[in-house]
């Protein structure tokens, strides 16, 4: 009974207080203190376009018959660059602590102005997201002004609020503990939402850092661009991140267009879109860059465009995926239907959302239709990514199984040709023996041939030499041409016979069947007897020959009769390739424990070319004996095999057009040693 007379009394009082209330704004009364009161129809609105209105020109009468009334419980002028004015009359019918609740965190700039039943200015509150924090009276998300004024009195109150954001809210009266029961119910949805969003955000973070795969970083950046826009969306990172810097909030749509961004790369690394589809990958592409303009936009402060841009963009990118789901999907790839369902729901939280800030549906009290398809997005896209290892893993296994198969095959193959490999170096080894025994025997041949040559041409030569030194020469009545062809057949033979001995020298060191007898002798004397021998032949040719040695001893051990034929053909050598009128020098030196000779021309020089030859059997050089002289290509062979016999060096250094050098050395040794045999 008594509340049946309490609502009759205040339908009483409005009438009193407003005899006119058919014609003027309808008057909102402050009467009840259970639950919150949406009040949107009884508010009227003015768009300010010029966003330079003020406060007594909106009291002006001009402006206030452009008020128009508002139909719907919750304000919402979608997205706007204009400024919005909403006037609202309050009556307190009951004596308690009443607040105005503009329900949206979401708000740049939020001007209250109060006037009395006089039509006089009492308060001017301001907040909002442009402002730090603590400008609120009350620091809670949502925005709360005190209804401050006494019992069964009226105030005016005109609210101006400008967002870059989509601008609707919900206009609420109601008292403290109210709001509490509402902020309650709403922090513990929100908990349980970005909660869930941490929770996948570590977990995914874990993964990467597990596995090191790049599509992990891409999903928690997605993960963390969607949480970032919905906390800003209700106020949390502000309240809790940066109270005192509330620039930030002014770029916070870039989240908008990075979730774009990191989607889009996840989506392209989920579904391996670059190497599967390259013409649905390049499609994709153009949502990175859509992505990039909306951050672009929003940083260079057109936040209003970005912000359209953001929801299309959006819209589109959801129903394109989509698109690209089903087609993976047709294709067999398994994951894809966890991956189709995460965008269906993104799709129509996206939809709902849209449709929510262009004020073409109900706005949801609690949670906002984008969380709901947000957070069954990243929980099915878990799925997915879940789904996805498993399906790699048994392809890995399939993998592993068909490598231990081809494994056993190879090893069974390798098996069957190892036997066929051994039979055929059986058969191989046994014919390389009966080749080895043919080539043994073919060099015995080989041997026994040079010896029967060498002593049967040997015992002609021997005995034409003779015959020739025994005729008389002067005694008889020869021409000048005659006694020349008996000198030639005499050098002749000569030659032939000096050619014999170097062949069977070089047979005799790769038979091994020369013995060397060192013994420690002095290259000084050696070298000086050399040059007696060759004295008259230089003379001959005109040719200079000289011997230097270095003061102190040059003692080495050698084969005193190999030395000196080394010596004898480096010198012969020497005096062959050089001009008439040159010079030839043997030089013996000593330091670092080795003894040198070193035997000098002035002769055309050696090419590199030909120094790479010099000491093979039979190379004829491109430089050429300078009178004609004989040469086979066998003489520096020889010295080589003779010299590295006796553990000696030699190499040859040479100019073109200015002379060649042999350098022969050997360790040096005390003339007090013994020789060696």
């Amino acid at each position: 009974m008594t509340t049946y007379l309490k609502y009759y009394l205040s339908f009483l009082l409005i009438i009193f207080l407003s005899p006119l209330s058919v014609f003027c704004q309808t008057t909102v009364l402050l009467h009840d203190l259970t639950e919150l009161q949406d009040i949107g129809k009884q508010t009227h609105y003015l768009e300010d376009a010029s966003l330079g209105l003020s406060i007594e020109e909106i009291r002006n009468d001009s402006f206030e018959t452009k008020f128009k009334k508002y139909t719907q419980e919750t304000l919402n002028f979608s997205s706007t660059a204009s400024a919005y004015w909403i006037k609202l009359r309050v009556t307190k019918t009951i004596p308690d602590n009443f607040y105005l609740n503009v329900g949206s965190a979401y708000i740049d700039s939020i001007s209250l102005y109060e006037f009395d039943e006089e039509n006089k200015l009492i308060s001017t509150r301001h907040t909002g997201d442009d402002l730090p924090f603590n400008t609120r009276e009350i620091e809670v998300g949502n925005y709360l002004f005190a209804l401050d004024f006494d019992v069964n009195s009226t105030r005016t109150f005109y609210l101006r609020v400008k967002s870059h954001q989509p601008l609707f809210f919900p206009l609420r009266v109601g008292t403290l503990p109210n709001f509490l029961d509402y902020e309650h119910d709403l922090d513990f949805l929100q908990g349980i939402y970005f909660g869930f969003m941490l929770l996948i955000f570590l977990y995914n973070l874990f993964l990467y850092f597990s596995t090191r795969e790049r599509i992990y970083l891409y999903y928690i950046a997605y993960v963390f661009s969607i949480t970032w826009f919905m906390a800003s969306i209700f106020g949390y990172f502000f309240e809790y991140f940066w109270p005192n810097t509330p620039f930030i909030n002014q770029v916070v749509v870039v989240s908008s267009g990075l979730t774009m961004i990191t989607a889009t790369l996840f989506t392209q690394k989920f579904l391996n879109t670059k190497e599967s589809s390259s013409i649905m990958h390049k499609g994709s592409m153009v949502f990175l860059v859509i992505g990039i303009l909306v951050c672009a936009l929003v940083l260079l402060g057109f936040k209003i465009e970005g912000l359209k841009l953001a929801q299309g963009g959006l819209l589109i990118m959801a129903s394109y995926f989509l698109l690209l789901g089903i087609r993976f999907k047709l294709k067999g790839y398994r994951p894809a239907k966890y991956y189709l369902l995460a965008w269906g729901a993104l799709i129509i939280g996206i939809c709902f959302a849209i449709l929510e800030s262009l004020n073409l549906t109900f706005v949801m009290t609690y949670l906002n239709a984008m969380q709901i398809g947000s957070a069954l997005e990243v929980l099915l896209l878990s799925f997915a990514l879940g789904d996805r290892i498993n399906m790699y893993k048994k392809q890995k296994e399939d993998a592993q199984l068909e490598a231990l198969l081809a494994a056993k095959e190879n090893e069974r193959l390798i098996q069957e040709q190892n036997v066929i490999l051994e039979k055929k170096v059986k058969e191989r080894t046994a014919e390389v023996a009966i080749r080895n025994e043919e080539l043994v025997n073919l060099n015995k041949e080989k041997d026994m041939l040079v010896n029967v040559v060498a002593h049967d041409l040997r015992t002609p030569l021997s005995h034409i030499r003779l015959l020739i030194q025994l005729i008389d020469v002067t005694s008889l009545h020869l021409t000048d041409d005659q006694k020349s062809y008996l000198t030639e057949i005499d050098n002749s033979a000569d030659r032939l016979s000096q050619m014999i001995g170097r062949i069977l020298n070089i047979h005799a060191l790769e038979t091994n069947r020369v013995k060397l007898k060192n013994q420690i002798i002095d290259l000084v004397e050696l070298v000086n007897y050399v040059v007696r021998c060759f004295h008259l032949t230089a003379e001959d040719k005109e040719i200079e020959m000289i011997a230097t040695s270095q003061p102190g001893s040059h003692f080495v051990e050698v084969d005193k009769n190999y030395m000196i034929q080394v010596l004898e053909n480096l010198v012969s050598n020497a005096i062959k390739f050089s001009e008439r009128g040159s010079k030839v020098a043997l030089h013996v030196k000593s330091y670092d424990e080795r003894t040198y000779v070193v035997v000098e021309d002035q002769g055309p020089g050696i090419s590199e070319e030909d120094q790479k030859k010099l000491f093979g059997r039979f190379q004829r050089l491109s430089a050429q004996p300078t009178e004609g002289e004989a040469s086979i290509g066998l003489g520096l062979s020889i010295v080589k095999k003779y010299i590295e016999s006796m553990d000696g060096e030699i190499h040859c250094e040479s100019e073109l057009g200015i002379g060649t050098k042999f350098i022969i050395s050997f360790e040096s040794k005390d003339h007090l040693e013994k020789a060696e045999n």
